[in-house]
């Protein structure tokens, strides 16, 4: 940043880490440096979860301190309006989500662009294995084209890749249990005895819940996620309910107007989406995996099926992706959810063969 400053070049860095190495802790930490520094500095994320709750929390009810706040956190949408070196330093968190135009963002050519452009100094947080819909193109080689085209200066190195595990108890294994569970990339073997994780798979969807509300109960940091399987009838006034499983377990899809739905006391109940969980972390996390994902004890596969991805799913893509990236997408989706959880994760399966295929595994 001192450098941009002294000669007014541009200058981007790209920082790589898996899940819960800490990627939205360095960004926001980078924006209370900058902004101490006097700078002109925001926090952008395509993702409106993190950065309401993030308001949310740093504002309370002070309605003033909420209007200067929201200017630190801004979405990507209409950066393409802002005039060149606009910010001091632009802090892109989950720019893996980052998109081409879309709907209602008219002047909006490429969120990657109009980052670099929009700012002196940019800074990309990323995970390419984070990648959920078809709109994402977010993406290491895609930053490198358009910090080339903007003349802006490239860092990324063996430096700016985070490693620790901060998340799931520090545990590197357990990311590497999620791959070989979800057959992502070469199997490897690990030591169980170093998980230190509380990971359990229930047959019964209601001691499911149970479990997770009463964890709940101490500090309102559980929350229960679901893959894109179950239709949101609640949404369209076709029902009560959204999802439906065996024993009579009935819930709904986090509220449409519950902006703060990862921290709002009122909101364990109902079950939350990738949209509405990625970025951000809690105590213990609840994942229910639906039909989109299964085993075939026969072949010993994972095997995923876009079809049964929700017709009312209107933002990933998955259905009528090709096959291959359809799998991609999928199973992106449900590492994401499996690695929310800071201490535990619990997992209800659609498929018993799945259900069976972790428990082995575990």
């Amino acid at each position: 940043m001192d450098l941009c400053l002294k000669d007014m070049r541009k200058r981007t860095i790209i920082i790589r880490g898996g899940p819960g190495t800490g990627k939205s802790v360095l960004a926001v930490n980078l924006l209370k440096d900058f902004i101490a520094k006097g700078l002109n500095a925001s926090y952008c994320t395509k993702n409106s979860a993190p950065r309401e709750a993030y308001q949310k929390l740093l504002a309370g009810s002070d309605l003033r301190a909420q209007v200067n706040i929201r200017q630190l956190f801004r979405s990507p949408f209409g950066l393409s309006k802002a005039t060149r070196n606009f910010y001091d330093c632009l802090i892109v968190d989950e720019s893996h989500r980052l998109v081409s135009k879309m709907y209602g963002d008219w002047d909006g050519e490429n969120q990657i662009k109009e980052c670099i452009n929009a700012s002196l100094f940019t800074i990309f947080l990323i995970d390419e294995d984070q990648q959920i819909t078809t709109k994402d193109i977010g993406s290491v080689q895609e930053i490198q084209k358009w910090a080339s085209a903007l003349d802006s200066e490239i860092t990324m190195n063996e430096d700016t890749v985070l490693l620790s595990q901060f998340r799931c108890n520090g545990s590197d294994q357990y990311i590497q249990l999620i791959n070989n569970i979800l057959q992502i990339g070469e199997y490897v073997d690990i030591d169980h005895a170093d998980l230190n994780y509380d990971i359990r798979v229930f047959n019964d969807p209601n001691e499911f819940r149970d479990e997770l509300r009463e964890l709940n109960k101490s500090n309102n940091k559980t929350r229960m996620v679901a893959g894109y399987c179950y239709d949101w009838n609640v949404k369209h006034h076709r029902d009560d309910y959204d999802i439906f499983l065996k024993d009579g377990f009935k819930a709904k899809w986090n509220l449409e107007n519950d902006k703060i739905w990862a921290i709002n006391p009122e909101s364990f109940e109902q079950v939350g989406c990738i949209h509405t969980a990625q970025g951000l972390e809690f105590d213990y996390i609840g994942v229910i995996i639906g039909n989109d994902l299964k085993y075939n004890p026969q072949t010993g596969q994972i095997v995923t099926d876009k079809t049964k991805i929700s017709k009312d799913d209107k933002t990933s893509g998955i259905r009528t992706a090709p096959d291959d990236v359809a799998e991609r997408l999928i199973k992106n989706t449900y590492k994401t959810l499996l690695t929310r959880g800071q201490k535990g994760c619990f997992i209800y399966c659609e498929d018993d063969e799945l259900a069976k295929h972790i428990r082995s595994m575990i």
